[in-house]
């Protein structure tokens, strides 16, 4: 490896060990909490590197949002590649979808508690369309899963929708996401709330789409 080449894989190596220092301390203490002194003290950097690598916090968010988002998909879209989720039907498939629902929200609270933060921190501070394109495609990245398992369920007959296919993705994932990062950064707030378990109130939300979408 030439001079060049240590130095962008020494600069990468920085910004994403920047990346998860800021990702673990949004975690902790919440993106409006952490300063941009917090992520350099934590990535053991002086502030001035993390400028260096990004303008504002806003854009130490929004990039740590696209990696966690990426992570997060290779670890549990692989299951949606096996060959025996291949040859299931469209109702099968989509069932293993909603157990990856299910599996994140027992193994990703942290995740989940993120992209709580991140949604509040974007509507605070109005961050633009323009500027959320690159995390927008991370969470697209498992559309074509859900659109096409529907659509096959629809051709082979294990599924029934009455709404066109791009709209039940919005409103199943829409859903899913939303209650998943509201259990798991507010949890049993009231005494009413701890009559069910979190996981099982996934579970149950899972099992009432699936059988929803059922021919």
């Amino acid at each position: 490896m030439g001079s060049s080449g240590v130095r962008k894989h020494q600069y990468q190596q920085r910004y994403k060990r920047i990346l998860s220092a800021a990702l673990t301390l949004f975690c902790e203490k919440g993106i409006e909490e952490t300063s941009i002194e917090d992520i350099a003290g934590k990535a053991e950097v002086g502030p001035a590197t993390v400028y260096r690598y990004f303008e504002t916090k806003a854009e130490v968010a929004i990039q740590g949002g696209i990696l966690y988002w990426r992570e997060v998909s290779e670890k549990y879209l692989v299951h949606l590649s096996k060959q025996k989720y291949l040859e299931s039907n469209g109702r099968d498939q989509i069932r293993k979808i909603m157990d990856i629902f299910v599996w994140i929200f027992e193994q990703e609270f942290d995740f989940l508690k993120f992209l709580e933060e991140f949604d509040v921190f974007v509507r605070k501070y109005q961050i633009s369309q323009e500027r959320l394109k690159e995390y927008e495609q991370e969470i697209l990245n498992l559309k074509p899963y859900v659109t096409d398992a529907l659509e096959k369920g629809i051709k082979d007959g294990s599924l029934y929708l009455t709404q066109p296919v791009e709209k039940v993705y919005f409103s199943v994932t829409h859903a899913m996401l939303s209650l998943m990062q509201k259990l798991a950064s507010n949890g049993s707030m009231l005494s009413s709330d701890e009559r069910v378990e979190l996981i099982t109130q996934i579970k149950i939300v899972s099992e009432i789409m699936i059988r929803g979408l059922q021919a």
